[in-house]
C-alpha cells in the first residue's frame, strides 16, 4: 500500500514539473494568453508531460524541471514495481 502511494506521489511530482515547464513555454509563446490557450495547452501537456521539460533545457539551459521530472518518473516506476511485487508475496 505504501509503495503505491509513493509511486503516485512521484508521478504527481513529475506531472507538476511538466505543467510548470508547459506554463513557462505558454508565457513565452503567448504573453497575452486566454482560456482557449490554457485548455489546449493543458490537454497537450497531459499527453506529452515527460517531453515538455526538455524544451526549456535545450533552448535556455534550464534543466532543473527536466531532471526533476525524469527522476520522479524513475522513482515512480521503482515504487510501482515494488508495490506490484509486494502484492504477489
Amino acid at each position: 500500500m505504501i509503495y503505491s502511494v509513493m509511486s503516485y506521489l512521484f508521478y504527481f511530482i513529475a506531472l507538476i514539473a511538466g505543467y510548470t515547464a508547459a506554463y513557462e513555454i505558454l508565457l513565452q509563446m503567448f504573453p497575452d494568453y486566454g482560456l482557449i490557450h490554457i485548455i489546449v495547452g493543458g490537454t497537450i501537456s497531459l499527453m506529452f508531460f515527460p517531453l515538455i521539460p526538455l524544451y526549456p533545457g535545450i533552448m535556455s539551459g534550464k534543466w532543473t524541471l527536466a531532471i526533476l521530472c525524469y527522476i520522479a518518473i524513475f522513482f515512480g516506476v521503482i515504487f510501482g514495481n515494488q508495490a506490484r511485487r509486494s502484492k504477489n508475496n
